[in-house]
């Protein structure tokens, strides 16, 4: 025999074995984990599939995200290799340095704003056609228009368009609104100025209006203003420099609409080089005013000196000079020509210097008008240059309201620095230029020497033609800067040059639809992995037939099978020839006693008890004696439970005066007079427990119960004894003077699994009588804890199982949710 036969081989087990602690009992392998989550796959395709449908709606209902990027890169603004490299680090001309001020201005909020009011970002548009929002981004039917009110501050409102070009305004949402007012609904027509809560609105058409299409449609309108549209794009754009060592720009923006991520990125970078240029060309128009400036003043004085030239020649009628006075003139004219060049030089640095030290045009432009010659000359005009340009990075920066900025303080200072190395430039090359004219003028006078005998007359006009040639040669050399000038002005250059427009993937980069449904997929899977795991831990019931093998040596006498049918008033479960579960497991019991008989002694009266009132003794007892009987036996069935008389209240006998308390009080003489027949088989009698005595555990210690006993012992051949759960009273341990054998009920899925060692206790301390384990309630399963019931009574058709069970048996994935719904609603009845 296999399950049919009882299981005596756990009784030489040893204390180390079977004396588990809390947590062993609580635990349970990776093989019963795994078949235990194989058990619920349902579950788990339950959950799959509402988490793919989720995962699904959130892909379907968010709006997709694209990212555009763009590359620029900034100029550097160093021509070559100069004297004014050594002042670089201190006035911040490097070429890092300059790159992180250009960083700083293309993030500027003054800029940026002019982006958002080209572009009209200010206001949007979006519809709802289905689960996602779509934004119209230059492709709206409508353009509202709000003249007053809340126009400045931020409002928007909701535009439902009807039919013959009639449209209703709603849902107004603006700060500071009413409650009344949001929900008010506005009629009009398209092109009427209409009164609303949020000011005066006009809704045009626009070419993008296709009635047919947007006939019903809702469209949002948000008007935000122009600072607060312009914060928010300059959160969203992340500007980086690629590294260290250049001076390429990297822009990124992300957005829902990637034409419109393109239409910013662009702007922006030419708003950046518009501004660049329009620096250029205010240096470019100051210089052209100073010019002008000293063009006027010069003109004015080549006049004079071209009048009194006309004046002296008419005074004293001299038309020409002799030969040699004219000889000698050209040999003095080189030395004249040459010193008049230098003198000029040392005039406009003189100019520049006193310009510079005028304390009213601090941090003014130097205006860059002459080319000093010489090695000297080349350095101040190298340091002029990148000081205009410095002051120039100053002014943008106090133009975005940065006056307190450390960078701007710290850009102050290096300018007062390079300024004063500028004058103090210009006072060594005046020096440089006063050493050279003395060499000049030395020259220039031996050949004036030569020439003192020339009349004074000549002297007089050659020292007024001097002055006329120096001042024409001044003004044609401003003339001529005046015209370069201009060409600068003509072709301003940008400070960025586009490496790549603004470009980008065409599939969104969220959300990310296969790792959405992969997220999905995965929570599908550990949402019910944790919930079976977690209800799997917290389950301290017992599972199975084999965690009573496991942890009990206690002889197993066999299992029943969960009875899902309603028992009404004394009825059984059991069937006379019958073919089902039930039916075969206590056939197998009945079997199975015999084995128990090890001491040679006959087995007449038997002890059924449990823990817990809850495992189902009086179940087990009652089907136990009605298989006996239909053996042939003549059985008894007493309910020795005095405290709940379940058995009796079960028959509609808990309070049968003619019961065992009034036998053992002495009211009733004859044990005869408390013994009645059972409507559940003939051969079968009942024993009811009577009224509850007020002292059960007296009363169960009397002899008068001995005797009792010991008469029934000759009247029946078996005496069955629902007693009290022996975990909760003593009454168990009294009765048990009287038993042969002791059948000790646990019940799957109910009983306590950390009781068994308490249970393990009892036997090993000979507390009951012959002791023996019934499991209660199992189950069938391929997979978990059970073994199932295999031969006599394992489930399948035509062994052990009825036709109508194997037809009754859920089909499907429906009907094993039904069937688990059913089992719990039946288990929860069962403990009530």
């Amino acid at each position: 025999m296999s399950d049919t036969n009882i299981n005596l081989n756990n009784a030489p087990q040893t204390q180390g074995e079977y004396g588990a602690d809390t947590e062993s009992i609580q635990a349970f392998s990776l093989m019963e984990l795994v078949m235990l989550m194989l058990k619920k796959w349902y579950w788990f395709a339950i959950s799959i599939v509402i988490c793919l449908c989720a995962g699904y709606y959130y892909v379907a209902s968010t709006p997709k995200v694209y990212k555009r990027q763009a590359t620029i890169l900034i100029k550097d603004s160093r021509k070559g290799s100069n004297d004014i490299s050594a002042f670089s680090d201190i006035i911040g001309l490097s070429s890092r340095r300059n790159v992180d001020n250009e960083l700083f201005i293309l993030q500027s909020r003054r800029l940026m704003v002019e982006v958002v009011e080209k572009l009209g970002l200010t206001t949007s548009y979006t519809t709802k056609p289905g689960l996602c929002e779509i934004d119209l981004y230059h492709s709206s039917p409508i353009e509202a228009n709000v003249i007053d009110g809340f126009a400045g501050k931020g409002c928007a409102f909701d535009v439902h368009i009807k039919g013959n070009d009639k449209i209703a305004i709603t849902e107004f949402r603006a700060k500071d609104l009413k409650r009344r007012d949001r929900k008010q609904v506005i009629n009009a027509s398209f092109g009427d100025t209409v009164q609303t809560p949020v000011g005066r609105i006009v809704v045009n058409k626009t070419p993008f209006m296709i009635l047919e299409e947007y006939d019903g449609e809702t469209i949002s309108v948000s008007k935000g203003t122009p600072n607060a549209v312009a914060n928010t794009y300059r959160n969203a754009i992340i500007s980086a420099v690629a590294n260290k060592q250049s001076s390429i720009i990297t822009l990124s923006l992300n957005d829902n609409v990637p034409q419109r991520a393109e239409d910013i990125l662009n702007s922006l970078i030419d708003a950046y080089n518009n501004d660049a240029v329009r620096d250029k060309q205010i240096i470019a128009e100051t210089t052209a005013e100073f010019i002008d400036e000293r063009l006027g003043i010069i003109g004015q004085e080549l006049g004079a000196v071209d009048k009194e030239i006309e004046t002296f020649k008419k005074e004293n009628k001299i038309y020409d000079f002799e030969s040699e006075a004219t000889r000698i003139t050209t040999e003095s004219s080189a030395f004249k020509t040459e010193g008049l060049s230098v003198e000029n030089q040392i005039e406009v640095a003189r100019y520049i210097r006193d310009y510079l030290r005028d304390d009213s045009r601090e941090f003014s432009l130097i205006p860059a008008t002459t080319t000093f010659s010489g090695a000297s000359g080349s350095a101040l005009n190298s340091q002029i240059n990148d000081y205009n340009l410095a002051v120039m990075r100053r002014e943008k920066l106090i133009s975005d309201g940065a006056v307190n900025n450390p960078v701007v303080q710290e850009l102050d200072r290096n300018l007062i620095s390079v300024r004063n190395a500028i004058i103090a430039a210009l006072d060594s090359h005046m020096q440089a230029l006063g050493i050279q004219l003395q060499s000049i003028r030395k020259e220039e006078d031996k050949t004036n020497r030569r020439i003192s005998s020339a009349p004074s007359q000549e002297k007089k006009y050659l020292t007024i033609a001097r002055q006329q040639r120096i001042k024409e040669e001044l003004y044609l050399y401003l003339l001529n800067k005046r015209e370069e000038n201009a060409l600068t002005l003509a072709i301003t250059e940008n400070n960025a040059r586009i490496v790549d427009s603004a470009f980008g993937p065409s599939r969104p980069i969220y959300p990310r639809t296969m790792l959405t449904l992969l997220a999905a997929l995965v929570i599908g899977f550990i949402i019910p992995f944790g919930v079976i795991y977690i209800m799997a831990l917290l389950d301290t019931s017992v599972r199975g037939r084999k965690d009573i093998e496991r942890f009990l040596s206690i002889p197993f006498l066999g299992d029943i099978p969960t009875y899902d049918g309603t028992l009404s008033r004394g009825s059984v479960a059991v069937h006379e020839n019958g073919r089902d579960s039930i039916s075969e497991a206590f056939r197998i019991l009945r079997t199975n006693m015999g084995f128990m008989n090890v001491h040679g002694k006959s087995i007449k009266v038997i002890q059924v008890t449990s823990s817990t009132p809850a495992a189902g003794k009086t179940f087990v007892s009652t089907n136990l004696a009605v298989t006996l009987a239909m053996s042939g036996k003549r059985v008894l069935l007493v309910d020795l439970d005095l405290r709940r008389r379940t058995l009796s209240k079960h028959m509609g006998h808990r309070s049968d005066p003619k019961g065992l308390t009034a036998y053992m009080s002495g009211t009733i003489d004859q044990a005869a007079q408390v013994i009645s027949k059972s409507r559940m088989h003939e051969g079968l009698d009942m024993m009811y427990a009577g009224l509850q005595p007020p002292n059960p555990a007296e009363m169960l210690m009397s002899e008068r119960l001995d005797g009792l006993f010991a008469q029934l012992r000759e009247m029946y051949d078996y005496v069955i004894i629902d007693s009290v759960p022996a975990m909760s009273v003593a009454d168990a341990m009294i009765i048990n003077r009287l038993t042969d054998l002791c059948i000790y009920v646990i019940r799957e899925g109910v009983s306590d699994r950390r009781q068994l060692p308490d249970i393990e206790a009892l036997y090993r301390g000979n507390k009951l009588s012959n002791m023996c384990i019934v499991l209660n309630g199992s189950h069938y399963t391929k997979h978990g804890y059970g073994y199932g019931y295999g031969y006599g009574y394992g489930y399948g058709y035509g062994y052990g199982v009825s036709e109508d069970e194997e037809n009754d048996k859920p089909k499907g994935i429906v009907g094993k949710i039904k069937n688990g719904l059913s089992k719990i609603h039946g288990k929860k009845a069962e403990e009530k």
